[in-house]
């Protein structure tokens, strides 16, 4: 990545978690409890509307930073919850211990390049399973003792960063050692906040069809529901942790990026978060969404390929959805990708559902159905070379060499239409995947991996004045979507 080309501030009105099994991908976890008594005395301990959480103490560039991992916020997506929104977790009683890596959620490992480290870094470096809702916490100190009430005012309330992976809603993990927040805690004094989501079709199955508008059974987005029940749960317990529940800010790159902007737009998540940091991905990039009716085509063909009879959906739509709870969660995974649809087709993304998302979400911009909140843009030059290596594999495959060209003058003429709906804006021309056929760059995998190392330029651009419910004009809405189609 040469450089950041553009990084832009607007205003816009747009769990036994001490006993966690590790040996097999099937074992679930349960938070573990201990007696409640003397917790007063233990700075590690927090008292959250949920119950009691003791995270561990470590030190950073001379700062001490209290990490808390593993905290559930919502039952297990298991047997009957599984394709369902996620429930939030039960009151518990003793002291849950919270020093533990969650499971990562369930979802297939990049097996591309064996032995690659660049490849293999962002595989889950925990359990894989479908008992993976918690959030982690990183608490720079000191701050307030957080048991009682009088004790709140002894420092001001600090700012609450929350993350959100990315892995094109297939895959991902808050996890990773490179999303460890313990130096941006301590360096910044702010609270990073991170979730697991459940992705690919346990995050996003949708069969809405079969059972009505505002169904529990596979109603799409479940990954987004998912995150938005963190959000809810780290505002509703940030004075405890010693955060100002009114100065929380998303950020995410990729899929992460697509889901705070989402967030941002949605009626369900409306005034959880002040503002959004949207790293390298937006809900109006062409792999960011899919219509209802692409979701639920995709859907049919992961219940007739997991054994469970597409046909009867349409007279016993419930029979079906058991047959699917039963299926392991492996073949599920594996199967889904049986509608992969090329380079950044993913089979499962966020659904324009009637709920989470009402409208197609260049609608909701377009007729201004958002809220006043602040965002931080930013992409990287030439960062669609990272996906070239995956092409070199076969230097010539039948994709790449038909579709080659259609790529090109498709990114080419998508580029000139705006990313914001403001006067200011950056053209997609400026983020656009450098092919051969735009521009001859990066010619090798080594190349490729060199353009990680260059230092980044950044750009400012002063903001413009907010204008409440803008009516921007993008052209025609089919001219839009079309063009998105690269």
């Amino acid at each position: 990545m040469e450089r950041l080309l553009v990084l832009f501030f607007i205003t816009t009105t747009c769990g036994s978690v001490s006993g966690y099994s590790w040996h097999n991908e099937e074992t679930t976890t349960r938070p573990s409890h201990q007696s409640a008594k003397d917790y007063h005395s233990d700075p590690l301990v927090v008292e959250t509307n949920s119950g009691l959480v003791r995270g561990y103490s470590k030190t950073i560039l001379g700062r001490e930073v209290h990490v808390f991992t593993g905290i559930p916020f919502a039952k297990p997506p298991i047997e009957q919850l599984r394709f369902r929104r996620p429930v939030p977790i039960s009151p518990w009683h003793g002291v849950l211990d919270a020093t533990k890596l969650p499971n990562s959620c369930y979802q297939e490992r990049y097996e591309y390049f064996p032995g690659f480290e660049g490849e293999e870094m962002w595989n889950p470096n925990t359990n894989i399973s479908e008992d993976c809702l918690y959030l982690n916490l990183w608490v720079p100190q000191p701050l307030r003792i957080r048991h009682h009430d009088d004790k709140f005012q002894e420092k001001p309330k600090v700012p609450i960063l929350v993350w959100i992976y990315g892995g094109g809603y297939m895959s991902g993990t808050s996890t990773l050692d490179v999303y460890d927040a313990d130096i941006v805690a301590a360096n910044s004094d702010v609270i990073v906040a991170s979730m697991q989501y459940r992705v690919g079709a346990f995050g996003f199955l949708y069969l809405n069809k079969y059972f009505g508008l505002g169904s529990e059974e596979a109603p799409a987005n479940m990954g987004l529901w998912d995150q938005a029940l963190a959000i809810r749960w780290i505002k509703d317990n940030a004075l405890a942790f010693g955060g100002d529940p009114e100065l929380i800010t998303l950020f995410g790159e990729s899929a992460g990026g697509g889901s705070v902007s989402i967030h941002l737009l949605s009626p369900i998540t409306k005034g959880l978060a002040r503002r959004g940091i949207l790293q390298s991905g937006t809900l109006n990039a062409p792999w960011s969404y899919m219509s209802g009716e692409r979701a639920q085509r995709i859907g049919e063909i992961l219940v007739q390929d997991c054994g469970c009879n597409a046909s009867m959906l349409s007279t016993k739509p419930s029979q079906v959805m058991d047959c699917m709870r039963a299926v392991d969660a492996k073949t599920i995974s594996s199967q889904q990708w049986n509608s992969y649809s090329g380079i950044l087709g993913f089979p499962s993304t966020p659904t324009v559902d009637g709920v989470f998302l009402p409208k197609h979400p260049i609608d909701m911009m377009m007729e201004g159905e958002y809220e006043d909140v602040e965002i931080l843009v930013g992409s990287n030059s030439d960062e669609g070379d990272s996906y070239r290596i995956f092409l070199q594999i076969d230097e010539c495959n039948g994709y790449k060499c038909e579709k080659q060209d259609h790529i090109a003058a498709k990114c080419t003429q998508a580029a000139k239409i705006p990313l914001t709906t403001q006067k200011n804006i950056t053209n997609q021309n400026q983020i656009v995947f450098e092919t051969p056929k735009l521009t001859p760059v990066l010619q090798n995998s080594d190349k490729t991996l060199d353009t990680f190392k260059q230092p980044q330029k950044i750009k400012t651009i002063k903001p413009t004045k907010p204008t409440k419910k803008p009516k921007q004009d993008f052209g025609t809405e089919d001219t839009v979507k079309n063009m998105l189609k690269c």
